[in-house]
């Protein structure tokens, strides 16, 4: 609540720039970098291990945009509209799962976030 008083952004703003947006464009730079790491290594010397290696790398980071853009085609303004279509989606996820709105919430935008940054920069300091 207090970023969002310093940013000047209602809870439902905030919500949607940070959690979706903001976390979505992290992870997906994050899973851009392995990729490029990749392309340099490979420009350096020429190996079918190394073409291979690229490449998947490189579809990750793919897969990674298309996600983020998605989801920027299904979260996109008004603030309002996104935030409940969200709200939505999670109380859904939900009853699918048999838990609260709370606990998809957290999953979601602190575990599964925390878990896939790990990994995006576990497979940049194993390019290092």
């Amino acid at each position: 609540m207090l970023l969002g008083k310093l940013c000047r952004l209602t809870y439902e703003q905030i919500s949607v720039v940070f959690n979706l947006w903001l976390q979505g464009a992290v992870l997906t730079l994050s899973a851009i970098l392995p990729a490029a790491m990749a392309i340099v290594r490979l420009c350096r010397g020429f190996a079918i291990s190394r073409l291979l290696l690229a490449s998947f790398l490189v579809l990750y980071a793919l897969f990674y945009i298309w996600a983020f853009l998605r989801m920027l085609s299904r979260y996109h303004l008004p603030f309002n509209r996104a935030f409940y279509r969200c709200v939505h989606d999670l109380q859904k996820l939900a009853r699918k799962w048999h838990t609260t709105y709370q606990m998809v919430n957290l999953l979601i935008f602190v575990v599964a976030f925390l878990l896939l940054l790990a990994l995006n920069i576990g497979l940049c300091y194993w390019m290092c």
